[in-house]
């Protein structure tokens, strides 16, 4: 058999999401689609739109065959984690064949070339990126000068082995999901994994694109775009038309999360946060990963201006800090998560699976490094201190999920243990 790996947040499910899954397997010739997907909190920082069984089951219902959970951790750390993490969990199943990732240059030899780059550090590169840094510059423009000025200096010496130009190098790494595929392709890399990349040219609205009156059947919106027209659905007491948007198969559940307001934007945080931040200390906050100094002394000293969640990582926004970091850490101190993204998932959580994929789970067990966890309440009894650790963790956040979600809708609580596999 063959079994193509993707790696997602569903956030929401869209007519995107269903063209990729329906290019692995009628292009790259899948006979099965497995998604590593993240849960309910998200790589930009902020909780899901929907709960992460909701999401899984609207994925099924486009064509994926399984869909695995990835820890809180991973799906909460910056792209190089996340993609780390999304990776490691992939090949740890033995089974996955391609990695299909969409990107705005569709280029899978350009993204492969500049991750050997990275992965290898060669001392000219590395003296660039360090100057970048000492210059004050954020970490990924540090990193695409650095990079830019080192491709510069090979076409400059006629050593270029890219076969592109510079400029050409600078227009990919501006593009969001071109840099999570070179994140994708460095994994690979330095896991020395039999998978093989595949980049998809991504066909649609630009990234925080909302205007969808130009969509069409090979123009297809963006996830930021829907989430921004659900909010501004919501404060006009208006409804919107998704039907154009979400697949046709996976739009019943969207439209009954809908219907119940069953949807969390980055407000919900906005009074939890606030209360959490006023327990926190310099010693406290020096326990989260990824927390610079810099940033402790921002959010000590401007934590009486907090107002909101999105208010407030705009006010801590500096040229050095990328609001998106800043997101990242604050749903960090919101989940009280102290544990740094793992470069090797430990094991794998099953979401939801079609009937049909039998065969493909019993693959799994033959082949598969990691356990596989199908009921949570087996966790315990199957994985060992550090990743039941992982798992707890990520139970927990779901279980904070719950909570804002029940509170917004007066829905009943239901405890992340209690949850079912969904089944299509």
């Amino acid at each position: 058999m063959k079994v193509v790996g993707i790696i997602a947040e569903y956030n929401p499910f869209h007519r995107g999401h269903e063209y990729q899954i329906r290019y692995a397997k009628e292009t790259l010739g899948a006979d099965y689609v497995v998604i590593a997907m993240s849960g309910d909190f998200v790589q930009r920082g902020a909780p899901a739109l929907m709960e992460k069984h909701v999401r899984a089951e609207m994925a099924l219902l486009g064509g994926a065959d399984l869909v695995l959970e990835m820890p809180l951790q991973t799906a909460t750390a910056s792209a190089e984690g996340f993609a780390a993490g999304g990776v490691s969990l992939l090949d740890g199943l033995g089974v996955i064949d391609e990695l299909c990732f969409g990107s705005e240059c569709g280029d899978t030899e350009i993204l492969m070339d500049v991750a050997e780059i990275l992965v290898k550090e060669p001392s000219e590169y590395r003296n660039l990126l360090q100057q970048n840094l000492r210059a004050g510059m954020s970490f990924p423009a540090a990193r695409s000068s650095a990079l830019i000025g080192y491709i510069q200096e090979k076409i400059a010496s006629g050593l270029n082995t890219l076969g592109t130009s510079s400029e050409h190098i600078e227009l990919v790494l501006s593009s969001p999901n071109n840099i999570l595929g070179i994140e994708y392709c460095k994994t690979l890399l330095r896991l020395n994994s039999r998978i093989i990349p595949h980049a998809l040219l991504r066909k649609g609205s630009g990234y925080h694109d909302t205007d969808f009156s130009l969509l069409s059947d090979e123009k297809f919106p963006s996830a930021s775009g829907i989430r921004n027209l659900m909010k501004k659905s919501e404060k006009a007491g208006q409804s919107a038309d998704f039907s154009r948007l979400i697949p046709s198969a996976s739009i019943s559940g969207f439209l009954d999360s809908l219907e119940k307001g069953a949807w969390l934007s980055d407000s919900a945080l906005d009074l939890p946060l606030h209360y959490k931040l006023l327990l926190e200390s310099e010693e406290t906050l020096q326990m989260y990963p990824d927390l610079s100094d810099a940033l402790i002394r921002r959010i000590l000293k401007s934590r009486n201006q907090y107002e909101g969640f999105s208010q407030f990582a705009d006010l801590l926004k500096t040229r050095d800090i990328t609001r998106s970091a800043i997101c990242r850490s604050l749903v960090r101190i919101f989940l009280n998560q102290k544990t740094k993204a793992p470069g090797h998932i430990p094991y794998a959580r099953v979401l939801g699976f079609r009937k049909s994929s039998a065969p493909l789970l019993s693959q799994i067990k033959k082949n598969s490094s990691i356990p596989l966890i199908t009921k949570a309440a087996d966790a315990s009894s199957i994985l060992d201190e550090n990743a039941l650790q992982l798992f707890h963790e990520t139970c927990e956040a779901s279980n904070l999920y719950e909570m804002l979600l029940c509170h917004k809708t007066g829905l009943s609580f239901i405890h992340e243990m209690k949850k079912p596999l969904r089944i299509i």
